[in-house]
């Protein structure tokens, strides 16, 4: 099960650049929340080191946190870094804030200060830029029924090696640098987690220091992901570009399976159950912590060639279609996308959900995957596959966040 880290603000280093008196100021605002939890604080009369040691210790455990004050530091170590401060300044210049950084502001101070002065400024800010981080897996099932669940042997370390000699032959052709492929595979919950390192295309960048300008050559590592269901047959990737998408459909296939065309049926998720089923479709009635589930906006495309795009968007589709007096969706046309929000209790801010037929799915930082897959199973968003007894089974969702997941030599490499 994924665990929850702070990319940032558990490292001294970038503690340091906060600063004492802003991470005070900080803290200041949930002194409540802390005692409630009886949330300790480093003492402010240690020296910086014992200081910054201290509060790094206690942020390695964001889940012992309040929770509005963990979900206030995870905006801001998301906001912490370069595109960050480029909207936060933008944010601040259209906003008319009174605010001003000092040359030697860190990317932390900076976002720290805006969050301080004006949150509602920063929150809003932070959303536009999570919305362009959903991270997406497209799913890949098998048409082969009469092969379906088969018996799963983990692929051996001969198995993984020529693997990666076949993923390092395609990304040598397309530019991509020799020798640079790795795989680490880990089981979690039954599935098989293979994550794929591997350079990038050439980059070069000017580098500037004391008024001399040199330039920097390099490849630089891209990290991409693969997951195996054996329990459903069902591969899902997190990739780029779809060259490397059918790279590795094609080659987990023979790893995995002995074809490489065993992943090629693409119809995993279907929204026909909005206009089916309307509201009820975004009821809540399983164990879990969620105050509802609410449809923020949907695409439809009508056929004849023409192109004819509708996107409606809302605060709550249906609840403003029965304000109107009207139905939720028009009639005709292919429902090609939704956007919902999902709003976990206690949570003020929700988690965005997109699906996208026949086979992509995105999900925000931190969503909440089992919630999200029993919901979409049981209210029938996804397609059904056929069982080995002639049944059908809903495929469970199972999306994690790829951003952070490491896996070292320890959990299964090559």
């Amino acid at each position: 099960m994924a665990t929850l880290r702070f990319k940032r603000f558990a490292k001294v280093h970038f503690l340091k650049g906060v600063g004492r008196e802003l991470l005070a100021r900080f803290f200041e605002r949930f002194t409540g929340e802390l005692a409630e939890q009886k949330v300790y604080l480093p003492k402010g009369d240690l020296p910086d080191d014992d200081y910054f040691r201290g509060l790094s210790k206690l942020l390695l455990s964001p889940e012992g946190l309040p929770g509005e004050l963990c979900e206030a530091l995870f905006a801001i170590d998301e906001m912490a870094n370069e595109a960050g401060q480029e909207r936060l300044q933008n944010a601040v210049a259209q906003g008319k804030v009174e605010l001003e950084f000092e040359l030697e502001s860190s990317h932390g101070d900076m976002a720290m200060q805006v969050w301080l002065a004006r949150p509602e400024l920063f929150a809003a800010t932070h959303n536009a830029q999570r919305l362009r981080r959903l991270s997406a897996f497209e799913y890949f099932g098998t048409k082969l029924t009469e092969r379906k669940g088969k018996p799963f042997a983990a692929p051996g370390d001969e198995a993984m090696e020529g693997l990666r000699a076949d993923l390092d032959g395609w990304f040598v052709e397309h530019n991509r640098g020799h020798e640079t492929t790795q795989i680490s595979r880990q089981e979690i919950e039954g599935e098989w987690w293979f994550v794929i390192r591997h350079g990038d295309t050439f980059l070069r960048t000017a580098k500037v220091e004391k008024q001399k300008i040199t330039f920097l050559h390099f490849r630089p590592a891209k990290d991409d992901v693969v997951v195996f269901s054996p329990g459903y047959d069902e591969l899902r990737i997190h990739a780029a570009t779809k060259g490397e998408r059918e790279l590795y459909r094609r080659e987990f296939g023979v790893r995995l399976r002995g074809d490489d065309k065993y992943f090629s049926e693409r119809k995993s998720f279907t929204l026909e159950p909005l206009r089916v089923d309307g509201a009820r479709a975004l009821k809540w009635t399983g164990n879990g912590n969620v105050d509802r589930i609410v449809l923020r906006e949907f695409e439809i495309v009508r056929g004849g060639g023409r192109h004819d795009v509708v996107i409606h968007k809302a605060d709550d589709i249906f609840v403003s279609a029965e304000a109107r007096g009207e139905k939720a969706f028009p009639d005709g046309g292919e429902l090609v996308r939704a956007a919902f929000d999902v709003y976990f209790g206690g949570m003020k801010k929700p988690h965005k959900v997109q699906v996208r037929p026949p086979n992509i799915l995105k999900l925000g930082r931190r969503c909440d995957a089992a919630v999200v897959q029993k919901w979409l199973s049981e209210k029938r968003f996804r397609e059904t596959a056929t069982t080995g007894n002639g049944g059908t089974v809903h495929l469970p969702v199972v999306v994690l966040q790829t951003a952070g997941l490491a896996l070292s030599p320890r959990e299964g490499g090559r």
